[in-house]
């Protein structure tokens, strides 16, 4: 059943006529929203947009999922943190859509708005535009960690999850151009990837989310199905496995960071054994990520089995 924002699930099962017309008045307020998000600045776009999330993703349905996220990643949190920080995080989503709304204007004015830190084997990596798999998380301004691919003038291939709303996947693919990359449906499989990668260009793809096929990895010291395709494709490629993450700065600027490639403790081991290796070290880099600042994970999904969830 597509998703829509205006009408519970419940509701929809019962009225599935209401689904068509959720969609299309969902996709023309979302249009009327980023179009007056182009005409004011980033700074006033962020705090308008940042308290208009936090009251009313708060009051939803879809705030039970970050608030049981947060229980189970911090399991000695209170009630209070995890209502407080589960308000920081619509806060931070509504932040986020900003940024993309204003991802060209934050292009264009990089030179006040933009720093990139690449640590040494990287930028080696990138100099000599060898095959690359980023990875990344959906903490912070993640979609900001796209521009690299303009600033190092890369191939980049960025797989995303189309919206269920057609509406809003259509305006959704519109403000992603600025990403400056080639976007591949989630649902297109591998294929793609592998022919990208073969041509020595890069993929980035933000794997911090639940996948029911995924294998059975730790993740905040609990067992969750995990993507663990970055590092697969890395193995069977030669390509680098590279973390990459955007953080927010104080007055609008952002700065993005490419760290060293991850690599095995045991490179003769399987292939199996290293792309289990090589996952838990993502996990490991995403939980370091959250812990530092949990209420800039945008975790609107069940991460774990229902069963590691209180009851």
């Amino acid at each position: 059943m597509a998703d829509t924002y205006l009408i519970p699930k419940k509701l929809a099962r019962k009225a599935p006529f209401l689904i068509t017309w959720a969609q299309r008045f969902e996709g023309a307020v979302f249009r009327a929203i980023f179009w007056l998000l182009q005409k004011i600045s980033l700074e006033h776009g962020s705090k308008l947009a940042g308290a208009l999330f936090a009251a009313i993703g708060t009051r939803s349905e879809k705030a039970n999922k970050p608030r049981n996220n947060l229980a189970v990643a911090f399991p000695d949190s209170t009630p209070q943190w995890r209502e407080q920080t589960t308000r920081g995080i619509f806060r931070h989503l509504g932040i986020a859509a900003v940024e993309l709304a204003k991802l060209e204007q934050i292009w264009e004015q990089r030179q006040q708005r933009l720093e990139f830190v690449i640590e040494p084997a990287a930028r080696e990596h990138l100099a000599n535009k060898r095959a690359i798999v980023f990875v990344c998380a959906h903490v912070g301004p993640w979609q900001i960690t796209n521009l690299i691919a303009r600033h190092c003038d890369l191939n980049l291939s960025t797989v995303y999850a189309p919206e269920s709303n057609p509406v809003m996947s259509e305006l959704m693919s519109e403000l992603r151009q600025s990403f400056g990359a080639k976007l591949i449906p989630s649902q297109a499989g591998v294929r793609p990837l592998l022919k990208e990668l073969g041509a020595n260009h890069c993929i980035g793809l933000a794997i911090d989310t639940r996948l029911d096929t995924g294998k059975m990895i730790p993740f905040f010291g609990q067992e969750a199905p995990t993507n663990t395709s970055a590092a697969g494709l890395a193995l069977r490629t030669g390509a680098a496995l590279i973390p990459i993450r955007a953080q927010r700065l104080p007055q609008g600027r952002f700065r993005v960071t490419v760290y060293d490639p991850l690599t095995c403790r045991h490179p003769d081991a399987t292939e199996s054994e290293q792309k289990l290796e090589l996952s838990i070290l993502i996990n490991r880099k995403f939980e370091a990520w959250i812990r530092e600042n949990p209420e800039q994970w945008i975790c609107l999904k069940r991460r774990w089995p229902k069963s590691a969830y209180p009851q």
